[in-house]
């Protein structure tokens, strides 16, 4: 008999086992038709697809919300990063990834509910028909998409234990290896018998983001039932899936999300209008296929709506979260991120270099971002046309949300009130990085208001910041494991200067590096406040020029320092003021990158571009000797051709080039990575990038051999 030595994780990153093969598109029945983009990524990123249903088209909404709800959760899909495939049956034809026009028709035409028993009738008749989880699952499976979003699934329905009605969706989840993302199990449904099911078929069902494991039920956020597990993040849940393929399963998983707060139903209510609901499919004699969608609509009748508005906020949230999954499924798949199993080091032994996860300490803010369309604005209480746009900000949690995109992983210390702005950042991170967020009822959610020229610029903004008080010492404290950890601490100038001074106690006393985001120029010099040991921790600093003046003021530079703007001084008198004033800050700074807008970046530090920042091996930071030379760099940015929104590219380009430098990477190539992610947020509406880019672009590649100009003095 032959024992095994190594632990499962072990085995599933070795060469013993091999990844699941997608499916040969070429060998598919001729009866599918896979849409160009959906057919592309299967060939090549086919963990980054997202199966979507029909049955919600076709029976789940009345028209327009259905098709309105369609069309939105393949664009959310969309900007998340992944592909969408909604899966229907039209005109004879298995459609994975259908158009707007097909989409359009399904939505107002009558079709056939089609699970497994259905597909070979409605396409031996050349009809059309909405899948049900059932019929999207085993099409999916056909084709290699491993994730798959819904609403809900279907269940054993009450009184099923006489009537044997158990949905299809239970048998096929058990059969088949997808992972469907949905908020539990309809609430008309037998939950806890429905479980049960699901457990005997071997499927794992898993609620999402909850340390109690608490079981959605649909319209409410808790059914009263457990989940065997939880995932706590998108990168869990994909991990898992990558190894339930690499073992070969057949099985699928259930993963419970809950509807999101602001849209959940009252328990009371929703148990009256289900009772009532059920009460009249019986008087009627209402049975099989036909029971969900009457009570769904009897339902949203009985609610006057609310039931159909929270049945679409919970879709679209599902798709959402469907879609960071496929994207850490992806990355995992693909080699560009190790697995959960790779990263871990507690439980194996082995020595990885993957765990370097950076801390980043700061502000989170809603910012409310007002465009506006006229050429002739001026503060003088006028109206103007504008567009608005509202979404997450603040200097922190804008660096950790673009680390996290480009990078893989981070960890945000920040804090945020008791309200739905609060619970709008927190969705906007997985839930494992933002961990050490502080939700307080003392203060409501940071919120700022932006106000944007048709060019794209600032030219007022206001806003209650007060919840940043909340960033204290003793949170700061309780959260020091993450610092002794981190590879590097990422700290804005919104937390007071008692947090200011613990934390860099704590850098100190654990030798970790200190880049400090000046933030605005009222700020810039706030550390060097703070006391002696700013000096000792601080080890990066990213001023624009105006913040470089007042940092250099205050640590007593004894020239004279300019007050003229930017735009108003010619590029080498720039440099040669950057040069200056930046060479003194480097005295108290190793590294000193100074943005400069459209002209691009300088970078200050007393050794060549070619050393890296950190070791790429060890993940340990690289230290400057005091007696080097000054060196001083200009890297020249990128014209744009359409600029959407300034408020976020300095975030996204200390983001890239954070991201870059844990890599260990040398200078320049932390700068590309920075310049793109910097344009990848100048082309988006908030201040953070949908999406940016994966390991394959060319930013990551070494540069040209002389991609600045140095800077005499």
């Amino acid at each position: 008999m032959l024992r095994l030595t190594k632990s499962l994780p072990s085995l599933v990153n070795s060469k013993a086992f091999v990844r699941r093969t997608y499916a040969d598109l070429s060998k598919l029945s001729p009866l599918v038709d896979i849409d160009p983009r959906v057919h592309e990524a299967l060939r090549g990123s086919p963990g980054s697809v997202v199966a979507l249903e029909s049955t919600i088209i076709t029976h789940g909404m009345p028209y327009p919300h259905n098709l309105e709800t369609a069309l939105e959760v393949e664009q959310i899909v969309r900007q998340k990063g992944a592909i969408p495939a909604t899966i229907a049956i039209v005109d004879g034809r298995i459609k994975v990834g259908t158009t707007a026009d097909q989409l359009a028709r399904l939505a107002q035409s009558d079709t056939i509910k089609t699970s497994r028993r259905d597909l070979a009738f409605v396409l031996g008749k050349g009809l059309s028909g909405g899948t049900t989880v059932a019929g999207t699952l085993l099409i999916a499976d056909m084709v290699g998409i491993r994730v798959f979003a819904t609403g809900g699934i279907g269940g054993v329905h009450r009184g099923g234990e006489d009537s044997l009605d158990v949905s299809a969706d239970l048998v096929e989840l058990g059969r088949t290896p997808v992972a469907v993302v949905s908020s539990g199990v309809k609430s008309i449904l037998d939950i806890p018998r429905t479980l049960e099911y699901l457990e005997t078929q071997g499927v794992c069902v898993a609620s999402y983001g909850s340390s109690e494991r608490d079981f959605p039920a649909f319209y409410t956020r808790r059914s009263g039932s457990k989940a065997v597990y939880n995932f706590d993040s998108a990168g869990e849940a994909a991990n898992a899936i990558s190894v339930n393929g690499a073992l070969g399963l057949r099985s699928g998983f259930l993963i419970g999300v809950p509807i999101p707060t602001e849209h959940a139903l009252d328990q009371a209510l929703m148990d009256g209008a289900i009772a009532e609901a059920l009460a009249e499919a019986t008087r009627q004699n209402i049975g099989g296929k036909e029971v969900t969608p009457f009570i769904l609509a009897a339902v949203s009748k009985i609610t006057q709506g609310k039931s159909l508005q929270s049945n679409m906020a919970l879709i679209k949230n599902n798709a959402s979260v469907a879609a960071e999954i496929a994207v850490e499924l992806n990355r995992i798949e693909s080699g560009q991120v190790k697995s959960v199993s790779e990263r871990s080091t507690a439980s194996s032994g082995i020595s990885s270099s993957s765990q370097r996860v950076p801390v980043v300490i700061g502000g989170s803010i809603v910012d409310t971002c007002i465009s506006v369309l006229d050429d002739d604005l001026k503060l003088d209480g006028a109206t103007y046309h504008a567009n608005v746009n509202i979404a997450g900000g603040g200097v922190g949690r804008n660096i950790a949300e673009g680390i996290w995109k480009i990078y893989g992983d981070v960890r945000l210390v920040s804090a945020v009130g008791t309200d739905q702005n609060g619970d709008l950042i927190k969705r906007l991170l997985p839930d494992h990085c933002r961990t050490p967020v502080l939700t307080t009822a003392d203060y409501p959610t940071a919120n700022c208001s932006i106000l944007l020229d048709n060019r794209g610029d600032c030219k007022l903004c206001v806003g209650d910041m007060s919840v940043h008080g909340a960033i204290s010492v003793d949170w700061i404290n309780s959260h020091r494991d993450l610092i002794r950890d981190a590879p590097l601490v990422v700290l804005d100038a919104n937390v007071s200067l008692a947090t200011m001074e613990a934390i860099f106690e704590l850098c100190v006393q654990h030798e970790k590096p200190v880049f400090f985001e000046p933030t605005d120029m009222r700020f810039a010099a706030k550390p060097f406040n703070a006391s002696t040991l700013a000096a000792k921790a601080i080890r990066f600093i990213s001023p624009n020029l105006y913040e470089l003046r007042e940092i250099a003021r205050n640590l007593r530079y004894d020239g004279s320092v300019a007050t003229t703007q930017v735009e108003d001084i010619e590029l080498t008198e720039l440099l040669r003021e950057v040069r200056l004033l930046g060479g003194f800050v480097n005295r108290h700074v190793d590294n000193v990158i100074v943005t400069l807008g459209a002209y691009g970046v300088v970078v200050i530090r007393r050794t060549s571009e070619q050393i890296p920042f950190f070791n790429g091996d060890t993940g340990h930071y690289k230290s400057v000797g005091s007696g080097s030379v000054t060196q001083c760099r200009f890297y020249r940015g990128r014209v744009l051709d359409r600029i959407v929104n300034v408020s976020g590219a300095g975030d996204s380009f200390t983001s890239g080039f954070v991201a870059a430098m844990l890599d260990g990477q040398r200078e320049s190539v932390c700068v590309n990575v920075g310049f793109e992610a910097a344009y990848c947020a100048l082309g988006s509406k908030g201040a953070v990038a949908e999406r940016y880019f994966d390991r394959g672009h060319s930013c990551w590649k070494q540069a040209n051999e002389a991609p600045f100009i140095t800077v005499d003095e």
